[in-house]
């Protein structure tokens, strides 16, 4: 079965970051905005519909680890709503969420030798989809309102607590709020729980603020 093939995606991380992040820069050289929203929509849709299809239907879902609470899983569905919502202080919280969520997940993984192949699936495609969104936001000149900076933020606070009670209450580790990731990334360099939560809200408040800058700033490249 698909699920249990375990061992397909065990190669280096930043070998099939690199390769995601080729085939975006291919892509987004080549097509026009309104077709890689088109193109973005479509890959979202069919990453959510086959993930929690194939999860489901192999008796594989699990509240404890498969519900969209993760900070990316959320912000890809919030860049799906944003699609239609088009308002431009939610458009504004998921580009910085994307963008923060992107860099972090490409260059470290919560994914192990446990992992499904279908989890790695889900993995990749949906940060590259968030890459992709960021992109596409750059390259039609979107601009960040130091306002919408800021709702950015206390938006994020308030999920934090809400996700942070829901692992109290239901024994589960979303948005990492009771226990360093699992796979293969740089939570090792980090003290323990719950020190190492505040070196992951500067370096998302640092995230958030370099974006800023990045996004009014006159544009030099994806032109």
């Amino acid at each position: 079965m698909l699920l249990n093939f375990k061992n397909a995606f065990d190669v280096n991380h930043l070998m099939l970051s690199f390769a995601c992040l080729m085939l975006l820069l291919a892509i987004t050289s080549i097509y026009k905005v309104s077709l890689l929203q088109k193109i973005l929509l479509f890959s979202i849709s069919l990453n959510l519909f086959f993930f929690n299809f194939l999860a489901i239907n192999n008796n594989f879902y699990s509240y404890k680890n498969h519900l969209p609470l993760h900070l990316c899983y959320l912000t890809e569905i919030g860049v799906l709503l944003s699609i239609f919502i088009r308002n431009n202080k939610f458009t504004t919280w998921m580009l910085l969420n994307a963008m923060f969520g992107a860099i972090t997940a490409l260059l470290n993984s919560n994914l192990d030798s446990s992992s499904a192949l279908i989890e790695k699936f889900h993995f990749y495609i949906s940060h590259s989809n968030l890459a992709l969104f960021t992109i596409i936001l750059y390259k039609s000149k979107f601009k960040i309102k130091y306002s919408n900076l800021l709702f950015s933020i206390n938006s994020n606070l308030m999920l934090l607590f809400t996700v942070h009670a829901f692992n109290y209450y239901f024994s589960t580790n979303y948005l990492f709020t009771f226990a360093k990731p699992k796979g293969i990334n740089m939570s090792f360099l980090l003290p323990d729980w719950p020190f190492y939560y505040l070196f992951l809200v500067i370096f998302g408040l640092a995230s958030y603020y370099i974006t800023f800058i990045l996004f009014n700033t006159k544009r030099k490249i994806f032109q």
